[in-house]
This record gives structure tokens, sequence and C-alpha cells, in this order.
């Protein structure tokens, strides 16, 4: 993903310390960008879980 977004953003992934979940947080100038890489993410985190 560091590469998809060319340095210019960043991607935050932290465990809730209330609910079970994993926040995906994706920073970026291009907002379709962004939201097409937290999709991919929130994807791959459940395939794990």
């Amino acid at each position: 993903m560091k590469n998809v977004l060319e340095g210019k953003g960043r991607i935050l992934l932290r465990k809730s310390g209330t609910e079970p979940l994993i926040r995906v947080m994706v920073e970026c100038q291009d907002a379709e960008l962004a939201q097409q890489c937290a999709e991919e993410i929130a994807e791959a985190v459940k395939k794990i879980n």
C-alpha cells in the first residue's frame, strides 16, 4: 500500500481499546484512492481473523 500512495499519504492500523475491532485509517490527497486502500486493507484483516 505504501507504493500505491506514492509517499503522499499514510496508513494507520490499530486495535481498539474498548471494542473487538481493528481500526483502519488511510489519509491521502485522493479521497477515492484512500477509500480503495482502506477497503483492501480491511478485507485482508478480515481474512487473517
